[in-house]
């Protein structure tokens, strides 16, 4: 008799066991399987259901899998035609469009630049594709802020592949940027060094034509002389900071020297030579801008100057690689007040 009742016991025990794994267990009665079932008009919808990780949200609008997926174009055009029903989309395209006329906002790719002019730019600027060339972009910051209608021409650095061959046969040594210069017969002078690029582009176009002025008057010898000192810093500013990034920073050599600032010595027992010798240059950096009403290097125009191109260039650099490179943040509150003139001007 005992021996039965356990067998039954152990009966049941297996029977509720087995329908605790079975499909369908979790459901109290088949009237709840039939439903969540029906959610799905076939098998395909399944799939495509679960590929995306679809769940039921209460008030949530159910889209049609069968109708959407059908109907939506996926190429790349039909894409750009959704995008362009957006209002950014919208936005977007006539910038675009406008950039292509020449007269819309500055940008790294634009191929052409005409301003306020009516007339076909004789000049062609050939500048890096990538924007990252420090000669190609105060050239282009002069271009714009003096208005100088011109055509432009994208030239690869050679870091990012090799340069065309309608490029090097003008330019056979391959430097940026180079201008080239319509000439009366159709030919094209090629002229290279941005330094010289620019020079010739501001004697062009002159404030007498309602261009911008980028010097000081010839007449202004002061000035001139002031012009020449602040090159000469920056060409400092420039040899302290590849110093810095390209040496490695050596303990100190003592006697504090050039030669020891560039060995990477002669600095304090918590900063290297090379990183002393580079916040002292910037430090004076500094102080050239505060002898001005500001934010610029020359009081004569209210705008930047020739100056300010060359510099700025090479100092957004600056910021990246030191901070990157160095941990030094020129741009924190620390030397936003060690460095108030030089953070104004940015």
């Amino acid at each position: 008799m005992c021996t039965m009742l356990v067998r039954c016991l152990l009966a049941v025990a297996s029977v509720k066991l087995a329908r605790s794994f079975s499909p369908g267990a979790r459901f109290e009665s088949s009237a709840q399987l039939t439903t969540a079932g029906a959610r799905f008009e076939s098998s395909a919808q399944l799939k495509q259901a679960t590929r995306f990780n679809l769940k039921d949200k209460p008030g949530a609008t159910q889209m049609s899998m069968s109708s959407s997926a059908a109907s939506l174009d996926q190429s790349w055009s039909g894409l750009q035609t959704l995008s362009s029903r957006t209002p950014v989309g919208a936005a977007l395209d006539a910038e675009k469009e406008a950039r292509e006329r020449g007269v819309g906002a500055a940008f790294v790719q634009n191929k052409l630049r005409m301003f306020d002019s009516q007339e076909a730019p004789r000049l062609t600027l050939y500048r890096d594709h990538a924007g990252w060339c420090p000669y190609c972009q105060k050239t282009m910051l002069l271009i714009e802020e003096k208005e100088i209608p011109i055509n432009i021409e994208l030239v690869p650095m050679r870091s990012y592949g090799d340069k065309p061959q309608s490029f090097t046969r003008k330019v056979p040594s391959g430097l940026l940027p180079a201008l080239g210069v319509q000439t009366s017969d159709g030919r094209e002078q090629i002229i290279t060094e941005s330094q010289v690029i620019m020079d010739l582009l501001d004697q062009w176009h002159t404030v007498e034509n309602g261009y911008r002025g980028m010097m000081p008057e010839e007449s202004d010898t002061s000035g001139q002389a002031r012009f020449r000192q602040l090159a000469n810093l920056e060409r400092q500013l420039f040899s302290f900071w590849c110093n810095l990034i390209f040496r490695p920073e050596g303990p100190s050599f003592g006697g504090g020297g050039m030669i020891s600032k560039i060995m990477g010595g002669g600095g304090s027992p918590d900063m290297s030579g090379s990183m002393q010798g580079f916040l002292e240059c910037m430090k004076t950096v500094d102080s050239e801008l505060a002898s001005t009403k500001g934010p610029w290097f020359f009081d004569f125009a209210d705008h930047p100057t020739m100056i300010d191109f060359i510099y700025v260039s090479h100092v957004e650099r600056m910021l990246a690689s030191c901070a990157f490179w160095k941990g030094l943040d020129l741009r924190s509150d620390e030397y936003r007040s060690k460095l108030p003139s030089l953070n104004a001007w940015l």
